[in-house]
């Protein structure tokens, strides 16, 4: 697999959205319920706008022409929630600088893997800049108000990710980007009773 298909493919959600789900189990684990219910309120959120952007989309034709605008990426969105909570989870706790080193390198890595995405011509620019932008302001957002508790660090999520990560990576699982796209068309032409999805054509028509 060359580069930039491999960067891209740690933002599938079929690898972080386990990810996410082992980050509340790590927050229960340590007594932060509350910290865990909010995570997977902020998680929810990111992934219902991005699925209802694409939903709006794919069944009724909403997008943005002049933005050639179809819907939120789900790679970005879905990196930029959750590489930064998880990489500041698994610093020292006896290093608060390394904290924000993490997150920071959370960061980085979501802005590379949505630079992945337009490299692969599967979303336009203002598509991966809605999902960085969404996905950051829940990530920011829950690292920047951890509640009345610092949330705890320890390698152990990281390293359960890793495992998930390698795990999944073995299944035979090729095209799964591809079979969430199918899903998600499914789902709108079912709710819209169209027979056919809109296509990015169809908004460069509007123009």
């Amino acid at each position: 697999m060359s580069f930039w298909p491999l960067v891209s493919r740690f933002g599938e959600s079929t690898y972080l959205l386990p990810a996410a789900l082992l980050i509340a189990l790590w927050l229960c684990h340590r007594g932060q319920t509350s910290s865990a219910l909010r995570w997977l309120a902020g998680v929810a959120i990111a992934s219902g706008v991005t699925l209802a952007s694409k939903l709006a989309f794919f069944g009724w034709g909403v997008g943005i022409p002049a933005l050639d605008f179809i819907g939120v990426s789900g790679h970005s969105a879905m990196s930029a929630t959750i590489l930064p909570v998880l990489l500041y989870l698994c610093t020292p706790p006896s290093r608060p600088w390394m904290a924000r080193f993490g997150a920071a390198c959370g960061v980085g890595l979501a802005l590379l893997i949505g630079w992945s995405r337009l490299v692969l011509h599967a979303h336009s620019p203002s598509e991966v800049v809605a999902g960085l932008v969404l996905g950051l302001a829940v990530s920011l957002t829950f690292l920047s108000f951890p509640g009345d508790k610092v949330l705890p660090r320890s390698i152990v999520p990281l390293a359960a990710a890793l495992a998930i990560f390698t795990a999944l990576h073995t299944l035979p699982l090729p095209g799964a980007s591809h079979a969430a796209h199918r899903l998600v068309v499914s789902m709108a032409t079912f709710l819209s009773g169209r027979e056919q999805p809109y296509h990015r054509g169809f908004l460069n028509r509007q123009l």
